[in-house]
């Protein structure tokens, strides 16, 4: 055995992630090369496509065709790549973007990174030196612990709570309540739920006890908003779950992410301005990173334009598309799990076993899901994730209901005494 081979052996024994690596093999529906689309339909190769139901594109803008049509113009004035790090230079549709930002989401100043998972490498660590205090929900996004990690691993303490346990939140600040620099993080919309976060409640703890509160929205940025009613149950302008809950951004730092809703590579910062150019100064990411490319920062200009315009359009569409998915799944008798009608629905499948089964299924089917199974989620809430987007059709999610009626009959034909699935 050489070197390479024993080095994948050992962390196959002692790391969660064997389980992903040992499916590699058993799965159609992991690490699939697109040959061409069609809209939201994916050709995997010349004989089989899948409808795309894996997507975060939430508001369909990758294929707006205004979206395609408008953004050579910064291309030819920019280049293709601004390779300096920002601590050297930006191209002036940095600070164009980042003052419409500032203004969408109604905060002093933004500031752009090329991912989320950046941002919180570098002001998680900025925030919380080599003394503060972290407390991360633990249904947050994998991204933020990872960042944590390494803030403790330099002298930080971190702590957790599980989703919407204030008490236990609470304890932990009261514990360290003398500790000036603690950081709270949690997720705007949950990755795997789509349901929000209690925000109120937290910023509400937050102040109390002199915290800062971190959300992680890269999911909720495009999608929710403020003002929601009735008949626009997101809300208005996509301007983020802050500004949902009809809150101010004091005690708050707040993360869009835009490679989704926006389908950029970029995601930003909101705070005030003195926190802006604290955050140049102490995070690594922001002088030592590549940039954003020029394509990149030119969708998102345009994107920004064209939710003011047709925005809340695709919301409406992308709203009755999720309630029909979600009312279909149910009246199947599936566990989904969303209270928020948001674009994301898990569907519990059972097993990792189950999940494996079902989504090469659906994949013969025709069917494009993301697939998740321990450790992405719980052991005994396996299942698959559908995010919808405004490109998707109505027709698509009678097809995706009707591949879901499918793998419903299967489970029960093979678990015949488990009433789960049964109406």
């Amino acid at each position: 055995m050489n070197l390479e081979d024993e080095i994948i052996e050992i962390n196959q024994s002692e790391n969660r992630r064997a389980h992903i690596y040992a499916m590699l093999g058993k799965m159609k529906q992991y690490d699939l090369t697109a040959v061409k689309i069609e809209g939201r339909r994916i050709w995997v190769d010349e004989d089989h496509s899948v409808i795309d139901f894996a997507s975060c594109n939430y508001l369909g803008l990758d294929l707006d065709e205004e979206m395609q049509n408008d953004i050579r113009g910064e291309i030819v004035k920019w280049g293709v790549h601004p390779s300096w790090c920002r601590l050297v230079a930006s191209p002036a549709i940095y600070q164009q973007i980042e003052n419409q930002l500032a203004t969408l989401i109604g905060v002093e100043s933004t500031l752009i990174f090329p991912t989320v998972t950046l941002i919180s490498i570098g002001v998680l660590l900025a925030l919380v030196g080599r003394g503060g205090v972290l407390i991360l929900d633990k249904s947050g996004h994998e991204t933020m612990y990872e960042a944590a990690k390494i803030a403790r691993d330099s002298g930080a303490t971190l702590l957790s709570f599980p989703q919407n346990d204030l008490e236990t939140l609470e304890l932990h600040l009261q514990k360290h309540q003398n500790n000036k620099r603690k950081v709270i993080m949690i997720d705007g919309v949950y990755s795997m739920s789509g349901d929000f976060a209690r925000v109120p409640a937290i910023v509400a703890l937050a102040k109390k006890y002199d915290a800062i509160v971190y959300i992680d929205d890269a999911h909720g940025f495009g999608v929710v908003g403020e003002n929601p009613t009735s008949a626009m149950p997101y809300g208005q302008r996509g301007n983020g779950i802050v500004r949902y809950y009809g809150l101010d951004y004091e005690n708050i730092i707040y993360v869009g992410g835009c490679s989704k809703a926006y389908s950029s590579l970029a995601a930003f910062v909101g705070c005030s301005k003195k926190m802006q150019s604290f955050i140049k100064g102490f995070s690594t990411p922001y002088d030592l990173s590549g940039p954003c490319p020029t394509a990149s920062l030119a969708t998102l200009a345009k994107g920004l334009v064209i939710n003011e315009h047709r925005g809340n359009q695709y919301r409406e569409k992308l709203f009755a598309l999720t309630h029909k998915c979600i009312n279909g799944l149910r009246s199947m008798g599936f566990e989904v799990i969303n209270q928020s009608w948001f674009p994301i629905i898990f569907v519990r499948i059972g097993d990792n076993q189950d999940t494996i089964e079902t989504a090469n299924l659906l994949f013969e089917k025709g069917i494009l899901v993301t697939v998740s199974p321990y450790p992405m989620v719980v052991i005994g809430q396996e299942g698959h994730r559908i995010t919808l987007t405004a490109a998707n059709t109505p027709e698509e999610v009678e097809e995706l209901l009707a591949c879901f009626q499918n793998i419903r009959d299967y489970l029960i034909n093979k678990h015949s005494n488990n009433a789960i699935y049964e109406t």
